[in-house]
């Protein structure tokens, strides 16, 4: 089930992505800069800015970031909500939220008036389920552009989120923090996952034939696991329309992209045999992805178990 309101009529639509290089748990600088590159983007015409994936506290797989996660009435949400009242744009990005019961990779949508709507990530990947719960819904936000389909990183990878928006959205946001390859690893499935990164935007476009707006981090997020080397995430932040790239940030150079899209009077009819062959993996690579998504997944799920309990107290 998805959460849908009533789609109000079409329009022109300035979008920024903010390929944001975050300092990890340094809530201070991020803050800063967010707010600054908000601010530049505003001044150059934008409605929609995109901030990256947990953007706030940096993205980082460490337990800091159990003690860096806030309730939406928490600090970074009541800023966001503030800019937006005082430059009148719709702000977009995930934080690490924190629940009575449960830890999220919570998307939130903030416009003039408020908290908008919220996201939990469905596909939480591999070992990111050592801090998040998975979600369980995808999020649909009525604005005055039309209704936009939220979406977070490797929620790309895999069709189920993607077959709750066929004919209910006009605009789709993805806030990332996809890496690239660990420098300590040369196999075609680091490789081929990386560059999905630059392809599924794209993908998502021409399957649904609106825009797609996908904004990813840029900064290093400490280091892979068995010493694999340091975790960068990749930018290579797109925006597309109907599967044509407008606007795209070639590097994980911090910077900020911005293109004006259209939506369409009619939302196209979405052939369901799309999600069904979503991505063709080659043979060699089904092995590494039994082991990287299936199985330390289940590792993680079981340390975050073990460790909200802890954290929450």
């Amino acid at each position: 089930m998805v959460r849908y309101v009533n789609r109000v009529r079409c329009m022109k639509v300035n979008i920024a992505c903010l390929q944001m290089a975050s300092k990890p748990y340094d809530w201070d600088y991020n803050i800063e800069k967010a707010t600054a590159m908000i601010k530049e983007a505003v001044n150059n015409g934008a409605d929609i800015c995109i901030l990256p994936e947990v953007f706030i506290p940096g993205y980082s797989l460490t337990d800091e970031n159990f003690r860096q996660a806030e309730p939406l009435d928490g600090p970074t949400v009541s800023i966001l909500k503030q800019i937006a009242k005082e430059l009148n744009v719709y702000i977009t990005g995930s934080i690490i939220e924190k629940t009575k019961t449960e830890f999220y990779n919570t998307m939130v949508f903030v416009g003039p008036k408020g908290l908008m709507g919220t996201y939990h990530k469905m596909n939480v990947f591999s070992l990111e389920l050592k801090y998040w719960k998975r979600g369980n819904e995808g999020t649909i936000v009525n604005t005055e552009f039309g209704t936009i389909g939220l979406g977070i990183c490797a929620d790309m990878i895999y069709p189920p989120l993607w077959k709750q928006y066929p004919g209910k959205v006009d605009l789709i946001l993805i806030c990332s923090a996809w890496p690239e390859s660990p420098s300590g690893i040369k196999l075609s499935y680091t490789s081929h996952f990386t560059q999905l990164c630059k392809d599924l935007p794209i993908q998502i476009s021409k399957v649904f034939h609106i825009p797609t707006a996908y904004c990813n981090a840029c900064h290093v997020g400490g280091t892979w696991p068995l010493n694999l080397g340091f975790m960068c995430c990749a930018g290579l932040s797109e925006i597309v329309d109907r599967g044509r790239v407008v606007a795209s940030a070639n590097s994980r150079k911090e910077q900020i992209i911005q293109a004006v899209v259209e939506t369409s009077k009619d939302r196209p009819l979405v052939n369901p045999i799309h999600f069904k062959n979503w991505i063709k993996y080659p043979l060699r690579e089904k092995i590494l992805r039994l082991l990287v998504e299936k199985l330390a997944a289940y590792y993680a799920s079981f340390y975050y178990r073990r460790n909200k309990k802890k954290y929450l107290d």
